[in-house]
């Protein structure tokens, strides 16, 4: 269950929660969205070599059950496999963010949650869709 799906990133790491472990949520990648997962992690390949240092996945694909209980939106990128919550290890958090946002690559979404300590990136499929939103919540 620890296989790789990208360069940087596991099968593990795409389904990792804690509030599902501690509510006993069972979070599996559908067949039908395991493509796209595997899409989001060499996406975010790319934004850890950008950043030089390791990236630790906070949340990443969540169930419709997981979404609800973590309180996601019910529009979140979260459930399509297309966002990833993570730390830059090693990496200030507002210095990564910021390097993220101005570097020039494509993303969707770039949000800093400096309360909670990580950073939200979303993805689109076609690159040319992405409309490259970075804020602070």
């Amino acid at each position: 269950m620890n296989k790789k799906i990208s360069n940087y990133f596991s099968e593990k790491e795409s389904i990792k929660s804690s509030t599902g472990d501690r509510l006993g949520i069972k979070n599996v990648v559908p067949e039908n969205l395991k493509k796209v997962v595997a899409y989001t992690a060499a996406r975010m390949d790319t934004i850890r070599l950008f950043l030089n240092v390791p990236c630790t996945v906070n949340s990443f694909y969540r169930s419709l059950q997981l979404n609800n209980a973590v309180g996601g939106s019910k529009t979140s990128d979260h459930m399509n496999g297309r966002a990833i919550d993570f730390v830059p290890v090693g990496m200030n958090l507002r210095e990564a963010y910021n390097k993220i946002k101005n570097s020039g690559l494509s993303y969707d979404q770039l949000i800093i949650y400096p309360n909670q300590r990580f950073i939200h990136i979303s993805f689109k499929d076609d690159i040319t869709t992405e409309r490259k939103m970075a804020f602070e919540k």
